[in-house]
């Protein structure tokens, strides 16, 4: 419970001005080592957003809500976060998702903040929606690309995605699956010869969660690994 109204703290509620510690020293601390470590910080935390169910909306069906993933510790190799005294960090998104016919959902997502601008748009397709207190899960799968502009550097995202789910009374529980793909390209930098550097990461992602819903209304939390480190999916919303 304490994690949990920290991490609500951390990823929904802190000012614009208090967010921007996990980037504001990437320029001064960037170097050759450690800037893959940070991608797959970056990427981890992106992908995040990119599941809480596994059952489509469908046609004509809308939601639009707050959604991100909180990391509990930077990458032990990622002393651009290490250095400056980051412990947990996050990037909350504004995210819109739409039902379309054939079972695919197109979604949005972005945010202005932390010194940066990001935005990504999805594609995902349910493969299979069960009846309610069916005994077979809802299962989906996605893929999504993401783009990060941040004055001291620049990134792509890449994930692809499934999820499993049950479709219970108010309560589904969700287990999913996600691989990230980041390349962070430096845009500026203290030390001589980084600007222009780029590195790409590659890693991987696995949660697990419970989606709260009502009518009109839901809201999900999911212990999660990225690449290997402990941290948290959380989001609310309304939903039609």
């Amino acid at each position: 419970m304490k994690y949990l109204r920290r991490t609500l703290a951390v990823l929904l509620f802190l000012p614009p001005a208090a967010a921007a510690t996990p980037f504001g020293d990437f320029q001064s601390k960037v170097n050759s080592a450690n800037l893959k470590p940070f991608a797959l910080d970056l990427g981890g935390i992106l992908g995040g957003a990119a599941f809480h169910s596994g059952r489509a909306l469908g046609f004509p069906g809308f939601d639009i809500g707050l959604v991100g993933t909180v990391q509990f510790r930077p990458d032990r190799d990622d002393t651009i976060l290490r250095d400056a005294g980051v412990q947990r960090f996050g990037i909350p998104l504004v995210q819109a998702e739409i039902g379309l016919p054939y079972n695919f959902d197109v979604i949005a997502h972005g945010m202005t903040g932390q010194g940066a601008r990001i935005f990504g748009a999805g594609l995902r397709y349910g493969v299979r929606k069960s009846a309610i207190l069916s005994v077979m899960p809802d299962i989906a799968v996605s893929a999504f690309a993401d783009r990060v502009n941040h004055t001291f550097f620049n990134a792509t995202h890449y994930s692809l995605n499934a999820v499993l789910s049950f479709n219970l009374p108010i309560l589904h529980p969700y287990i999913g699956l996600g691989w990230d793909h980041t390349k962070v390209n430096v845009g500026s930098a203290s030390t001589p010869g980084m600007t222009g550097l780029s590195a790409t990461a590659r890693g991987s992602r696995a949660s697990l969660g419970v989606d709260f819903s009502v009518p009109f209304f839901h809201a999900y939390g999911a212990y999660t690994f990225l690449h290997g480190l402990p941290g948290m999916d959380i989001g609310l919303g309304t939903r039609f």
